[in-house]
């Protein structure tokens, strides 16, 4: 019996073969890796505007709490800062009901109201509030007796002559705020449309003086 041998030469990739398989794998390599940036890049994109969306509502949601509560509200001329006259709901050291009973210090304060033909009267005693709100660079402070909270820090930029706070009568204020989102891309900054949040807040408390 004789054993068959084969003719056939084996064969393989030519050079030719060889480095056009390469150029292909390396072009789809490239895309793949810019497709991946290019992904990651519109993620980071959209959390931040979102975390900046967030501290929109933020500020919107403190000066609703501090207008509703507030006496008198007035806006700079500049637009820059909002001035807020609250009363003193609570009963502090020092106050005349404290000194005749100091059990009620840190108590609600109970008002006293007033009827009119324009409306009730609420006052909460002589003593007041202040609460400033202001624009410091790329932030929004909120100040109450001298005490500074910062209540919006982001690294897009605030568009502060947007920011208007306006006392339309002695009831109610509307409120604009918007942010001018930043998105970096090959190493320059591009802006793109502000984006803003409104409400309107109604005094709770007639306007005094």
């Amino acid at each position: 019996m004789k054993i068959a041998h084969s003719t056939k030469s084996l064969q393989g990739f030519t050079l030719v073969e060889t480095t056009t398989a390469l150029a292909i794998s390396a072009i789809v390599f490239a895309a793949a890796i810019t497709a991946s940036v290019g992904l990651q890049k519109s993620f980071n994109a959209i959390d931040n505007f979102f975390a900046t969306h967030m501290q929109q509502i933020r500020i919107i949601d403190y000066l609703n709490r501090d207008v509703k509560r507030g006496l008198i509200v007035t806006t700079s001329t500049d637009l820059q800062s909002v001035s807020i006259t609250l009363p003193n709901y609570i009963i502090q050291a020092g106050d005349p009901e404290a000194l005749a009973n100091p059990s009620l210090i840190g108590t609600p304060r109970t008002p006293s109201v007033t009827y009119s033909r324009t409306g009730n009267q609420v006052t909460y005693g002589s003593n007041t509030t202040s609460v400033v709100y202001s624009i410091s660079g790329q932030s929004i402070l909120r100040t109450e007796n001298g005490v500074v909270t910062m209540i919006a820090s982001s690294t897009d930029q605030l568009v502060p002559q947007t920011t208007n706070v306006e006392l339309a009568n002695t009831e109610y204020t509307n409120t604009s705020v918007t942010f001018l989102p930043i998105f970096t891309t090959g190493n320059a900054v591009a802006e793109r449309s502000g984006t803003s949040v409104c409400a309107t807040s109604y005094l709770r408390n007639k306007r005094r003086g």
